[in-house]
């Protein structure tokens, strides 16, 4: 069977774990008591609120996929809305809320789409607070990767990382988490987009590969 690795922050079972990336959590002072509610497109963004005494979870809760939505139940979330994986769906998600709400999306320090003027155009009242930074995790580089590998990426940041320290060769079989993964690459490599934006999606996706005489 070909050989997956993951490029990711953090691991999934039954596959070799790159971790390109390394966060750091920040702690601006926020005033939560301002707001209606918060908005999270990551998982890191509800660990990051581990940082503050606010009972935030008293709060309605955006969350751009079913996964963060998940960890934001684990933390003790009550009302919970969900996107579908994409930035760009959350001003729809926004506008189903009375235009007199407040919201606080906590978002890392770089973001790769910009919704969040397009929701300020329907008249979305959102402040932002970065809360935590992605770099690249300057230990994952030295990993032998075979040359029939199955390449899974979970973020544009991920493939910056990655194309740091290895070369995506034409004999890989590359995986991306979503459209705006795919988008970040540079060159014109055919990109196999996962059939949900979720890392279990795009997994599930190499390992049929792997399990296949499939290659691109």
């Amino acid at each position: 069977m070909r050989p997956i690795y993951l490029i990711s922050k953090t691991p999934h079972p039954g596959v070799i774990h790159i971790p390109i990336l390394t966060i750091s959590f920040l702690q601006p002072d926020i005033d939560f008591t301002k707001y209606n509610g918060i908005i999270l497109t990551s998982k890191q963004a509800v660990l990051a609120l581990e940082h503050y005494t606010f009972d935030w979870e008293r709060l309605t809760c955006v969350c751009v996929s079913e996964g963060t939505a998940d960890a934001a139940r684990k933390g003790g979330a009550g009302r919970v809305e969900i996107g579908d994986g994409y930035g760009t769906s959350l001003p729809k998600v926004l506008k189903s809320f009375a235009l007199n709400q407040r919201w606080l999306y906590l978002r890392p320090k770089v973001i790769a789409t910009d919704w969040v003027e397009t929701a300020r155009e329907d008249g979305i009242h959102i402040d932002e607070a970065i809360v935590y930074e992605t770099t690249c995790n300057e230990e994952a580089h030295g990993v032998s990767i075979e040359a029939n590998a199955i390449l899974v990426f979970t973020s544009p940041s991920s493939i910056t990382c990655f194309c740091k320290w290895y070369s995506i060769l034409p004999t890989h079989t590359v995986v991306a988490i979503g459209k705006t993964t795919r988008d970040a690459f540079a060159d014109a490599k055919e990109v196999l987009i996962s059939p949900q934006n979720s890392v279990a999606s795009a997994v599930e996706l190499a390992q049929k590969i792997a399990h296949s005489t499939l290659s691109f």
